[in-house]
This record gives structure tokens, C-alpha cells and sequence, in this order.
């Protein structure tokens, strides 16, 4: 996927409004900044960033939304998206009633125990866990993200099982449900000196997913 960089005022002015489903939009207003609950793992909580409230994908993703946006950080490092593995918590994402919904979890499932132990229960686990944010009365935007590359890896996570088993999970939740991707894998494939732990991204690599993120809305 090639990067595309937008100038901070268009970015803005695009930003006003958000499509949802059946072609309306939702006007900010200042009663009701758009909401988007950022759910994941250590890498969106900002673990490898100095300063993860400030240099953390959605703290960065926040300040290029501007204050029409709310946006808020559910990452908890260590998560999966296994249920039967070290599962994440969603009903705090939930109960935030969030307009759009970026999940990013699938890295700590690439464990080589984990994965190999629950691999066929992944995409019925992913697939769960999207219909529950589809399900809420708003019906909010839902992304889903395919994990960064491993550098090739590390804490027992390898990018093998993130590209041939994870990846391909997570496309046919998506496909399943009916959302879009995001994809913080192609970009960021030969920034290795953005990973310094080979998992973790630093500020630089915190900051392209957030510009990823904010790419995609802007699209869609």
C-alpha cells in the first residue's frame, strides 16, 4: 500500500464528517465529537514509544483529527483476540458507545503456543467480537488491522504466523462481517529501525499507523 500524506488543513476539513452505513453521515458537533474506540493490544497501548500518552498511535491519531474527534485508547498489552488464550476485555470499548471501532489485535495470538493450540477458533473468535460492536444501537464503523511485521519477532511471536496464519484470519472475519481493512503490514514492511524490540513500534512507527488510520476514514 503506498503512503499517502495529507496537508494538516485538508486532512482537517476532511475530517468534518464521517460516512456510516447506508450512506449518512454524522456531523460533529460539539456536543458529540465523533467518537472511535481504538482496541488492542501493547502496540496501541504505546509500549517501544517514550511517552505512550502522548506518542501512542491513537494519542497521535487524535491530533490529527483534531477536536471533532474522541478518541480513545483501549489497549492492554499482553491481549489476544483468542478467546481461550489471554483474551481481550472489550466491554469498557463497548460501553463507550464509540462511533468507529479500530480493532488491532492478532499480534499475541501469533505466539507459536498460542496459535498452535487455537488457530481453527481465530476468525470465529474475530468474527464474535466484531458482530458485538455491529450489535450496538448506533451501529458504529468497524475496522479491522492487520498487524505490523515482526523484525522477525520476539517474546515467541514470528512474523510466519502473523502473514500466513493471522493475516489470512483476519481478511476473512472482514470479509465475513462485511468491514473494511487497514493494513499497518505492507506499509511498514523495511522498518525494521522503527521496531526496536522486533515487535513494538517507536514514535516513528506509532505515528505511520496513526496517518494509516486516519487515511482510511478520510476515504471512507
Amino acid at each position: 500500500m503506498n503512503s499517502i500524506r495529507y496537508p494538516l488543513a485538508l486532512l482537517a476539513l476532511a475530517l468534518l464528517i464521517l460516512p456510516l452505513p447506508g450512506g449518512a453521515a454524522a456531523p460533529a458537533t460539539p456536543s458529540h465529537p465523533i467518537r472511535v474506540a481504538c482496541v488492542g493490544d501493547s502496540i496501541t497501548l504505546g509500549v517501544g514509544t517514550h511517552k505512550p500518552q502522548e506518542e501512542s498511535y491513537p494519542a497521535r491519531l487524535q491530533t490529527l483529527l483534531g477536536k471533532r474527534w474522541d478518541v480513545r485508547n483501549f489497549g492492554v498489552g499482553g491481549r489476544t483476540l483468542l478467546r481461550k488464550a489471554d483474551a481481550f476485555d472489550y466491554s469498557s470499548a463497548l460501553d463507550c458507545k464509540p462511533d468507529v471501532v479500530i480493532i488491532a489485535l492478532g499480534t499475541n495470538d501469533a505466539k507459536t503456543e498460542v496459535w498452535r493450540a487455537h488457530q481453527r477458533e481465530f476468525t470465529d473468535d474475530y468474527v464474535a467480537m466484531i458482530k458485538a460492536f455491529q450489535a450496538l444501537p448506533n451501529h458504529p464503523r468497524v475496522w479491522a488491522c492487520l498487524p505490523p511485521p515482526a523484525f522477525p519477532g520476539n517474546f515467541g511471536i514470528t512474523e510466519d504466523v502473523i502473514r500466513d496464519g493471522v493475516m489470512p484470519g483476519i481478511k476473512k472475519a472482514a470479509q465475513l462481517t462485511g468491514i473494511k481493512l487497514i493494513d499497518f503490514h505492507a506499509p511498514l514492511l523495511g522498518k525494521s529501525s522503527w521496531f526496536p524490540d522486533a515487535i513494538h513500534p517507536n514514535e516513528a512507527g506509532a505515528k505511520r499507523i496513526a496517518e494509516l488510520v486516519a487515511a482510511e476514514l478520510v476515504r471512507h
